[in-house]
């Protein structure tokens, strides 16, 4: 028997962990992002901006060093690892060696957003997910990289949360995106009891699962505004941030899903009156995290 859950604002905030008065920035974890190609520059800032503002404590942002100078342009408060990119502008796997160090030197690994499908990146995804020992969010690219040998999940030596939108969610698991839709909780349930991973399934009332398949929580928050693209990215990094926060405080990567997706969505929601749907961006959705985290943080309990 499975147990369906959901975040309130109550539960949001006892979620959260109180920040000690002396921690420093060891305290709050170490995260690393591994984003973007040439085409896809966006992601990079939005995962970061994301991990930031949700509590981490050193994010570091690895991308082709193609990108370096829109990026380092940008973005000011996190660590750059350059990486060598092929001539189309995505990482090559030559970054292979380097990034396994950097991965098991981390706290917690997000790889995906925005990397591409090519040889190169299929190499480098799948050489990660067999030898990391730090925990794995993969997102976007790191799934499609995957979908043809999913298999490799179950090799893995690392606690895993993948978070695919429907159409990754088709690609991984075979079934259309119609049959996915109709059930997104049994969708959910089969495939993290099938491959011991904790899963995310983005969409309205977006499903979480726990690798042990005795916990599901359908989160309630977030509106049409999320449909855009870079709207995944931000709440990658979201999750990736507030993780290492919730590992000491005793929580669990599906914890951190879960927290993230209600906070995610309540960006969305606070936004909707002034921006409408239609108009708002993710970026306004990062802008409106530290709204959201000093909503949760300051409410008072019922």
């Amino acid at each position: 028997m499975i147990n369906k859950l959901s975040l309130d604002v109550n539960g949001a905030k006892k979620l959260l962990p109180e920040r000690d008065l002396f921690s420093n920035k060891g305290s709050f974890g170490k995260v690393l992002l591994i984003c973007g190609s040439k085409n896809m520059v966006g992601c990079c800032y939005l995962a970061t901006i994301g991990a930031l503002r949700s509590g981490a404590g050193l994010v570091t942002l690895a991308f082709p060093d193609c990108l370096y100078i829109p990026l380092t342009s940008r973005l000011t408060e996190n660590l750059f690892l350059p990486l060598s990119c092929n001539e189309n502008g995505f990482i090559s796997k030559e970054n292979t060696t380097l990034l396994i160090k950097a991965v098991n030197e981390s706290e917690v690994v997000m790889l995906g957003c925005g990397i591409g499908v090519t040889d190169d990146t299929k190499a480098v995804v799948k050489d990660i997910i067999l030898n990391s020992k730090t925990p794995l969010i993969l997102d976007a690219d790191a799934l499609n990289c995957i979908a043809d040998s999913v298999d490799i999940l179950s090799k893995a030596k690392c606690d895993i949360l993948l978070t695919p939108h429907p159409g990754e969610m088709s690609r991984l698991c075979g079934k259309t995106v119609s049959e996915i839709q109709e059930d997104r909780e049994s969708t959910a349930i089969e495939f993290c009891n099938k491959y011991k991973v904790n899963l995310l399934l983005k969409g309205h009332e977006t499903v979480i699962c726990n690798k042990e398949c005795t916990d599901i929580y359908i989160n309630k928050t977030g509106n049409t505004g999320l449909s855009k693209g870079g709207a995944g990215d931000l709440l990658s990094g979201i999750v990736s941030g507030l993780f290492p926060s919730m590992k000491k405080a005793g929580e669990s990567l599906f914890s951190s899903a879960a927290l993230g997706a209600f906070i995610h969505g309540l960006t969305s929601d606070f936004l909707k009156e002034d921006f409408s749907e239609y108009s708002m961006l993710p970026t306004d959705c990062a802008d409106a995290l530290p709204e959201v985290f000093s909503f949760l943080s300051n409410y008072i309990e019922d």
